[in-house]
Formats: structure tokens, sequence, C-alpha cells
């Protein structure tokens, strides 16, 4: 599989989660990017290249990536994952999310998004919708 298709299946999954999605194709590499309500639950950068040393993401899925799963850069946890991985990839944004509500509570978490949404990166970044023919993501995982 290539990386598009890796994020087609994870965006239709993570919606189908109760995510609000948003995915950003770059210009300049291959890179996707996929923010997870607004941001709050972080965001998956999907790549067949290592990243630009300035910038750090949460969830990096790179096509086949050998190397430590887990790396602390500038203060963040940053989890790396191979494309063989989707469903590590989707129970560890699910954990993150539950993590952040239960941190914030549900009310809170819901402002922050509000908040969030009427940033910018927002008008970059595609909002996804569900696409109905899609019955099982999860044969496709």
């Amino acid at each position: 599989m290539n990386g598009k298709e890796i994020a087609n299946i994870l965006v239709q999954k993570l919606i189908a989660e109760g995510f609000i999605v948003h995915r950003y194709n770059s210009h300049t590499t291959s890179s996707i990017y996929i923010k997870l309500d607004y941001g709050l639950s972080c965001g998956i950068r999907i790549a067949d290249h290592p990243g630009k040393k300035k910038y750090s993401y949460r969830f990096n899925v790179i096509k086949d990536y050998d190397g430590d799963k887990v790396i602390v850069k500038d203060g963040l946890i940053c989890q790396f994952y191979d494309f063989t991985e989707l469903e590590n990839i989707i129970n560890a944004v699910q954990k993150e999310k539950y993590d952040k509500i239960n941190k914030y509570g549900l009310k809170n978490y819901q402002k922050y998004m509000e908040r969030q949404s009427q940033t910018d990166l927002y008008k970059r970044f595609k909002k996804m919708e569900e696409k109905k023919y899609e019955t099982n993501i999860r044969k496709n995982i």
C-alpha cells in the first residue's frame, strides 16, 4: 500500500470511531497530515520518508519503518508505526482521546475543540466526511 491508501483507510476508520478528521496533503513531498478533533487528539503524519527535524508529530506512520517505536523530542512523546500497524495506530489515537477527555472533562474537551476550530490552520486542512460506500473498513486493516 502507499501513503494515500493508508490515509484513506485511517480517515474512514477514525471518522467511524467518532473523531473529527481533517487532512492535508503536502505539496512538496508525499507526506499526508491528519488532525484529530481539531488537534486535541493530536495528529498523524503518514509518509514514505523521515520527517523534517524541526517538526514533531505524536503519531508517525512511515513506510517500512525500522527504528525506535517511541522517542521524546522537544518534550513531545512521538510514536512511530509501520504501514502494517494500522490497528495499533487506531488504538493509540483512541487512548489519546480517552486520556484527554479524562484530563479535561468532556465539556472542556468540546470547548477546546471549538476554540481550535477557529484557527487559521483549518483553512488549509480539509474536513473529511464518511464515505457511505465503505461498509467494512476493518477488513482493510
